[in-house]
Order: structure tokens, then C-alpha cells, then sequence
């Protein structure tokens, strides 16, 4: 696979390290000559020559996809490589970083290797949430991490109706309900309690926040499965998708989860893997050591 048309995105904002990462990105446009780089628009101001300011819609049509930030910019990588095939450059320039594959200070190495072609693809399942309204589809996102589902009022808990491939399954009281990928797992859902699911695993998993039952659990659903989640109640609730996109779920409507056909890929350069991220990136460091 080779890159033609590659496209950057970050968030000035919030990332001290972006300017370092955009100087390197330069230095690589100037020395590969026969490929155009493009930054989104957000990046103005920071964007040297030999690349170009361009548009998110420019930006999706390139064949690689650079995010340098944390893990917020990878998600926003992923809503602009959907249905693309476009991979994904995950460069971390925040904290933990686990959907980055390298640091900006190894930028300028990993940019050599991508061009000469030592790398692999890795693909993460994505979920498709269908909302109803008036029993007709209303609106439709499709999510690489999670969607959160929490009361529009904040005093409130959630009060949800679960159903598994057309079956009654519960009803959850919990301060609010996450449902994630694998990749979403090791996000709030781990924070959550809830559990670690490897990349490759065809599953997603179902988590309540704080729930008012002790017995209430974590539940992985196998991916082909379908749930279908309604307010319980007559309070609205809100649905958000991958930390960005809001959803309103009225009561009587509901929202339909299945796994989706689209996929996000990313750029591989190691054979570290999943394994080594966890220890590196959360610290597993094994038993306290006892002193002599």
C-alpha cells in the first residue's frame, strides 16, 4: 500500500506538542516529494510549507489519515475515515494515548517506515445505533468506542429497558448505561469496572454506571447480537456517541445497537501489540517488589 494524498488532523488548543509534530511532518513533505499532504483547517496557523490547508471533505478523500493528539483525535480520525477505508496514523501527543501507535518524538522514524512500506493494517469492529421515532428510523451513528447513555437531567438516574435479539432481557437503574467496542473497552468502560475485551474479540459489552442493584454486572454480547434499549421511564434521556455526537431518546423512542458493517483501520508498525500496551500504557507493572 502506498500513500498518495495524506491528511492531518489536531486541535491546536489543546496539545502543546502539535507544533513539534507539524515541523516534522513538513521536513517529511519536502523530502517525499511525490506525496501531498494536506491539514485540516483547524491546524491553520501551524501548517508549513510544502503543505496545504485543507477542508474536512478534502481531507476524506486522502488515503492516510494522521491524528496528533490523544485519544479524542483518533475518534474524531475515525468519523472522517468512515466509510473510506482510509487508515489511520494515531501520533499521541496527550496523556495515555492507547489508540496511538507512536510519540511524536518518534514521528520522523515512523513516517520513514510508513513510506517504505513496513507496516501492517489492524481493523476494529464499529457499532451501528439505529434511533426510532414514530416507529420509523430517525437518525443513525455508527461509533468506534462507546455510546454512553445518562439522564438529560442530572439529578436523575437511567432507567432503561434492554432487549436481547427481540427478547426481554432487564431493566437497569444505574447512574447512566455504556455500551462499547473492544476498543471502546479500555475507555470509560474500564473505568466503569467494566472489562478488558482484546481488539480482535467479535463482541461488545454492555456496562452500567453506579447501578442500584449489587447483582447488576457487566454483560458481553456476542457482536451479531442485537439490543434494542428504551426509556423505562417518561424522562428523556441523552445518547452520546464517542464522547462528541448528542442524541436525544425521547421516551417511547428507542435506539438499536448491532454491529457495523464499517470498520477503522490503523497504521501497525510494531509486533508489540495489545498486550504490551497494557502493561506500558496502564501501567501493569505486576506485585509491589518488597525491599531487603
Amino acid at each position: 500500500m502506498k500513500f498518495t494524498n495524506i491528511g492531518i488532523i489536531g486541535w491546536k488548543d489543546k496539545n502543546a506538542d502539535l507544533q513539534f509534530a507539524m515541523e516534522i511532518i513538513a521536513r517529511a513533505a519536502a523530502h517525499y516529494k511525490h506525496v501531498h499532504f494536506y491539514a485540516l483547517e483547524s491546524l491553520k496557523g501551524l501548517v508549513q510549507k510544502p503543505i496545504r490547508v485543507a477542508s474536512e471533505a478534502k481531507i476524506k478523500k486522502c488515503d492516510l489519515l494522521i491524528a496528533v493528539g490523544g485519544d479524542g483525535t483518533v475518534l474524531s480520525a475515525a468519523r472522517i475515515a468512515l466509510g473510506s477505508g482510509m487508515p489511520i496514523l494515531g501520533v499521541n501527543a496527550g496523556h495515555i494515548g492507547f489508540l496511538a501507535e507512536t510519540w511524536v518524538e518518534d514521528l520522523e522514524n515512523t513516517l520513514d517506515l510508513v513510506f517504505r512500506g513496513e507496516f501492517t493494517l489492524r481493523r476494529r469492529m464499529m457499532l451501528d445505533a439505529l434511533i426510532y421515532r414514530n416507529q420509523k428510523i430517525h437518525s443513525r451513528e455508527t461509533f468506534l468506542n462507546e455510546v454512553h447513555i445518562l439522564p438529560q437531567a442530572p439529578e436523575r438516574m437511567v432507567n432503561v429497558n434492554v432487549e436481547y435479539n427481540g427478547r426481554p432481557l432487564t431493566e437497569y437503574w444505574a447512574d447512566s448505561l455504556l455500551v462499547s467496542t473492544p476498543t471502546g473497552s479500555t475507555a470509560y468502560n474500564l473505568a466503569a469496572g467494566g472489562p478488558i475485551i482484546y481488539p480482535s474479540t467479535s463482541a461488545y459489552v454492555m456496562t452500567p454506571v453506579a447501578p442500584s442493584s449489587l447483582s447488576v454486572r457487566p454483560l458481553v454480547f456476542p457482536a451479531d447480537a442485537h439490543c434494542r434499549i428504551s426509556a423505562a421511564g417518561e424522562a428523556p434521556l441523552a445518547l452520546i456517541f464517542d464522547g462528541r455526537i448528542v442524541k436525544t431518546l425521547a421516551p417511547g423512542e428507542w435506539v438499536s445497537l448491532f454491529q457495523s458493517k464499517a470498520v477503522t483501520s490503523f497504521i501497525r508498525l510494531s509486533q508489540s501489540g495489545f498486550v504490551d500496551a497494557l502493561r506500558e500504557k496502564l501501567g501493569w507493572t505486576g506485585k509491589p517488589k518488597l525491599g531487603s
